[in-house]
């Protein structure tokens, strides 16, 4: 079963890796670029999901009702967030090279709060699927669907460029004029020290 798993891995992250060629003719390699078809991506964030689960969780067959009930509803929730992030990574597409300070800061905390929402969600089901099956299953689902989401984050961040924009410069704090050493800026400053005995 192991081998099994472990082949279903191996088999998505070859056929989400956008770095390397396809040696098999029926491998689609997606590459992310401005004009990728959202479709195409939404499919595969699906599609490979449920594959990967099908192969990864160890049920039996009145367990697996219940799982792919909850499933479903796990999938409508997490395509909510996946729109998200894939127009957050439409955004920085679009401004990679042209992003202000402020837009940087923006896509930076839109970002994070994706992130900790999809957090929030694999421990709201974890804990639905904990009463539902058990938390060993439910754990092994969380550990699947972690090992999914850094699959595919990893074969979409590896192909967008890095930030290049023309940003400007933030203030640096002042040196002192006697000794031309930087001073500590207000949040680095502390409080007053204690009088010595």
């Amino acid at each position: 079963m192991k081998f099994q798993f472990w082949t279903a891995i191996i088999g998505l992250i070859l056929f989400m890796s956008c770095a390397g060629y396809a040696a098999d003719k029926d491998i689609t390699v997606v590459r992310v670029t401005p004009a990728l078809d959202m479709d195409q991506i939404r499919y595969i964030l699906s599609h490979e999901r449920e594959q990967v689960f099908e192969r990864g969780m160890v049920l039996n067959e009145k367990q697996w009702d219940k799982f792919w009930r909850v499933y479903d509803e796990y999938e409508k929730e997490r395509q909510k967030l996946d729109a998200k992030r894939l127009r957050l990574l439409g955004t920085f597409i679009n401004k990679h090279g042209t992003m202000s300070n402020e837009e940087a800061t923006k896509l930076v905390d839109a970002s994070r709060k994706n992130q900790q929402a999809d957090l929030a969600l694999r421990q709201k089901y974890f804990k639905i699927l904990s009463k539902k099956l058990n938390p060993v299953a439910a754990a092994r689902f969380v550990q699947l669907d972690d090992v999914v989401g850094m699959v595919v984050r990893l074969s979409i961040l590896g192909n967008v460029p890095l930030i290049t924009g023309t940003a400007e410069a933030v203030a640096e704090p002042e040196s002192s004029p006697q000794t031309g050493e930087r001073q500590p800026g207000p949040s680095e400053q502390s409080s007053p020290a204690a009088p010595q005995p």
